[in-house]
């Protein structure tokens, strides 16, 4: 696996669909809206809930795609004696414009099967409401914020999340897409 990883890292692909002369121009990329984050951590201010904050390692490397996708041969791995033919890929690897598409819907499977859903709204949004227990998870392509009002929920989701993916818990949320957020006594500190 870690050579099968490794050999993904060195190749940046130019990719094809099976549709002959198309090239994929579509880009998509799990972003949760400024509106949504504003939204969420309001709740977290008046709800004094927690805040943990997630990241996934290598989190492309490990979907598979729900497309064919056809790649030209690498540089120095042409066969002469097939230089026109292309590959097929099997899964995911960085530098497809699939790719991030591949890993949120990896993501969202995994999520519904813990009985998340998905908001209407913000499609990097999921929702957790069973009786009392409630949980948000705001996604940015493969770093997580988690939080709800159950710490223990929170901390057996963060457990389950690594038994799919390798996760770093990065610990109490303090810095995320470029604002650091510090607690305070009086609530949340936004530079």
């Amino acid at each position: 696996m870690a050579q099968s990883i490794a050999s993904k890292l060195d190749l940046l692909p130019k990719a094809f669909t099976n549709t002959l002369g198309l090239i994929i121009k579509e880009t998509f990329s799990p972003v949760v809206k400024p509106a949504t984050i504003r939204s969420v951590l309001t709740v977290v201010v008046i709800q004094g809930w927690i805040l943990r904050q997630m990241d996934v390692n290598n989190a492309f490397l490990h979907d598979q795609f729900t497309e064919t996708v056809y790649m030209s041969q690498p540089p120095g791995f042409k066969d002469q004696t097939n230089p026109h033919h292309v590959c097929k890929l099997r899964e995911a690897i960085y530098g497809l414009k699939q790719t991030p598409r591949a890993w949120y819907s990896t993501l969202k499977h995994a999520l519904i099967q813990l009985v998340f859903h998905n908001s209407k709204s913000d499609s990097s949004l999921f929702i957790y409401h069973r009786g009392s227990i409630m949980c948000y998870m705001l996604v940015y392509v493969d770093d997580f914020v988690l939080t709800g009002n159950d710490s223990s929920f929170v901390k057996s989701l963060i457990q389950q999340l690594s038994d799919q993916f390798s996760l770093k818990d990065m610990g109490p949320l303090n810095y995320f897409l470029g604002v650091e957020v510090v607690s305070t006594y009086a609530g949340l500190f936004l530079s």
